[in-house]
């Protein structure tokens, strides 16, 4: 069994492979005060849980955009297995084009996404990850990542407007009104945070068909995109594991060497 996991600012995304096939996808909250040893238990009850103790862990790979985990992630995974883990970064073979200004910068669940996604999308084609962030990357027609763009998420924006506003309320996101003319502030804040984010995501992605002289195929991901692509008006389609598979493939392709 492979092992992947993509470290987020909120979330451990882990998933368990067998070639392409994912046995299980979990997830367990990002917390650099977490000892090595607490995650070993956190991910061995994982593993239970999906019946997948047993399984024997050939190796494993991760991408993080927190520096601080990585020590942490790689010291629980050595309590599990004896096995290679392989952290996505400089040196490491992805097959992928990058062709922007800073290509250390980009975090490298979107290099993972960016690698998977240049295999099995329509091209060009633009992913949208909907996290503690909102990252847009593009792809051109030949597969090579072109460019990005960055926002802010909507939870972190909804949070933001709390600390600034203090007579808002907060408000759940999960049933947004069926309409935009709000008749409560509860109800303006869920239009704002739940239809601004579509009108932003279908904006940008227009701007990038223009700037890619084609219309891309989009591919959602993150722990919103389910709630966000309803209220989208560009056709999308909704990859949930998009960093993990892409992750196995880099796996694959640096076992080769």
């Amino acid at each position: 069994m492979l092992i992947a996991l993509d470290i987020g600012n909120s979330h451990v995304a882990i998933g368990g492979f067998h070639g392409d096939d994912i046995l299980f996808v979990a997830s367990m909250a990002t917390d650099d005060r977490q000892s090595g040893e607490q995650y070993a238990c956190g991910l061995k009850s994982i593993f239970a849980l999906h019946s997948a103790d047993s399984e024997p862990i050939e190796g494993a790979v991760l991408s993080s955009v927190v520096p601080s985990m990585i020590p942490v992630m790689r010291r629980a995974l050595s309590f599990l297995s004896s096995c290679r883990v392989l952290t996505i970064g400089t040196g490491v073979k992805t097959g992928l084009n990058i062709k922007v200004d800073q290509p250390r910068t980009l975090g490298t669940d979107r290099v993972a996404a960016a690698v998977w996604a240049s295999q099995t999308a329509a091209l060009p084609c633009v992913i949208v990850d909907f996290g503690t962030a909102i990252t847009f990357t593009a792809l051109d027609a030949n597969g090579a990542l072109v460019g990005s763009a960055i926002a802010p998420g909507m939870h972190v924006a909804l949070h933001a407007l709390g600390h600034a506003a203090a007579q808002l309320p907060e408000v759940r996101l999960d049933t947004p009104p069926k309409t935009v003319l709000g008749r409560a502030t509860t109800e303006a804040i869920q239009i704002g945070s739940v239809y601004g984010t579509a009108a932003m995501v279908d904006g940008l992605l227009a701007r990038f068909a223009e700037e890619l002289s084609a219309q891309p195929e989009v591919l959602l991901s993150g722990s919103s995109a389910a709630l966000i692509q309803p209220y989208l008006h560009t056709p999308t389609r909704l990859d949930p594991q998009l960093v993990l598979r892409g992750l196995a493939l880099i796996w694959r392709r640096n076992q080769k060497q």
